[in-house]
């Protein structure tokens, strides 16, 4: 096996840590550990961030065309997207416990359709539809401190828009406002990572925690601005 296949293979590895990263993170949860099961998670978010351009960059479809790096990637983001934020839901109720496993069944069919919808991106790569990202509304909810009724409120919203023609901009392949992205996620992503660590009653938290509502306030923008092309 030359190098350039053996690029190519160690791309669809990267991609499977995502999964073991997945398994910890479960692992954390079991624990009752949540930090460390945002943090895993966290690292999976990564991968998936970045092992698309590593498969373009190494050309993994030429060299390594055994395996689908397409179906691989779909596996490994329905467990971290997915399965794991729904186990931790009812772990950690953050929906009320009377209607939580029909919620979080709920969460699993409409995933399933987000995630066989041919139609999921759109021709400049925003996401069509809520895009299952039930791994980053569970951090908004431990973030934030919300109540259970408004975290229903919020998953039932959630549920209804991945059937709507609603853009959710994607960090790092959008064509327009792509630079934009990358920085706003990044920012976003640095400062979720603090404000999971740190004492919310540190000054260090408050100044953290409103450069994190800035940057989900100008992603939210971008993704209203093409769903509404304005």
């Amino acid at each position: 096996m030359n190098k350039t296949v053996l690029r190519a293979y160690s791309v669809h590895i990267y991609t499977t840590i995502g999964m073991v990263c997945g398994f910890f993170a479960l692992a954390a949860v079991y624990e009752e550990n949540l930090k460390d099961a945002f943090f895993y998670l966290g690292l999976s978010l990564f991968i998936d961030g970045t092992d698309g351009f590593l498969a373009r960059r190494f050309e993994v479809k030429k060299y390594a065309p055994r395996i689908d790096g397409v179906i691989l990637d779909a596996i490994v983001d329905y467990f971290n997207y997915v399965i794991v934020p729904v186990i931790i839901i009812i772990k950690f109720q953050f929906l009320p416990t009377a209607i939580s496993f029909p919620i979080c069944i709920l969460i699993l069919v409409a995933s399933c359709y987000t995630f066989a919808n041919v139609n999921q991106k759109t021709k400049d790569n925003y996401f069509n539809g809520f895009p299952a990202l039930w791994n980053l509304l569970i951090l908004y909810f431990y973030i934030l401190q919300t109540e259970q009724i408004v975290n229903l409120f919020v998953v039932i919203v959630s549920l209804i828009c991945t059937f709507l023609p609603i853009k959710y901009v994607h960090p790092l392949r959008v064509k327009n406002y792509r630079f934009l992205a990358i920085f706003l996620f990044s920012v976003w992503g640095i400062t979720s990572v603090i404000l999971i660590y740190i004492n919310s009653k540190e000054f260090l938290y408050q100044s953290v925690f409103w450069i994190w509502v800035i940057a989900n306030a100008l992603i939210f923008l971008v993704s209203l601005k093409r769903t509404f092309k304005f």
